[in-house]
């Protein structure tokens, strides 16, 4: 009879056990494949920045550029390999530096330990108060120390709307949802509930180039931690 207790015992704690990795298995499965989801919409999404580049005129940007391209390692050894033209990889770079500025806020405003380091510095540091004598660069040079480190988040915040009216733009472009192109036809579309004249899949293609890797960026975050914190819990 002992036996057969410390056999039941076994067996509960293994089914326990393996009741507490089922949720981390489908909780990584969930975590590649919104990876290999955001690689596979970051790879469509470089093609408006191609098009947005070649409307400016690829002769001369080949001319202008191609000696650039050439010296950086990833870029061009991309280009070789895919046989990409000047034209794909500008576009590709473009595409990176707008990502970059989009993607930036939400990675740092999830990583708890940058966070506590901002907000340490800005609760310890010291403030200098501004004087009548003071000298009008010494009065700017106290207001961009006081504002420091915040200033840096808030700026990045402001370079990031910038991007994203730029990111608009370029796919308001490529992907128009209205026949003549133009944004001041589309707005008044839009006022005039005229939405028969919508091309439905060009904006559609244009909201995924602008959200799809944001969006999956902050779901891979949440899954990390969804699956960090479960592990903790378990322990």
């Amino acid at each position: 009879m002992a036996g057969l207790g410390s056999k039941g015992a076994t067996s509960s704690t293994y089914g326990s056990a393996n009741k507490t990795k089922v949720p981390t298995k489908w909780l990584r499965v969930l975590y590649w494949l919104l990876v290999a989801s955001g690689v596979y919409f970051a790879f469509l999404n470089i093609s408006p920045y191609a098009k947005a580049v070649s409307y400016l005129g690829t002769q001369a940007i080949d001319d202008a550029f191609i000696k650039l391209i050439s010296i950086i390692p990833i870029i061009n050894g991309l280009a070789s390999i895919f046989g990409m033209g000047i034209t794909w990889s500008l576009g590709l770079v473009l595409w990176g530096i707008v990502q970059i500025i989009e993607l930036l806020p939400i990675i740092l405003y999830n990583h708890e330990g940058f966070m506590a380091t901002v907000i340490g510095q800005a609760d310890r540091r010291t403030r200098y108060t501004e004087k009548d004598t003071d000298d009008p660069t010494l009065k700017q040079m106290k207001r961009v120390y006081n504002a420091m480190p915040t200033s840096m988040i808030r700026n990045l915040e402001r370079l990031r709307i910038a991007i994203y009216v730029l990111d608009f733009l370029i796919c308001f472009t490529v992907y128009s949802p209205v026949a003549s192109g133009k944004i001041t036809d589309f707005f008044w579309i839009i006022a005039t509930g005229q939405w028969g004249q919508i091309d439905v899949g060009n904006l559609l293609l244009a909201a995924i180039t602008l959200f799809a890797v944001e969006l999956i960026v902050s779901l891979i975050i949440w899954v990390g931690k969804l699956a960090y914190n479960y592990n903790e819990s378990t322990k």
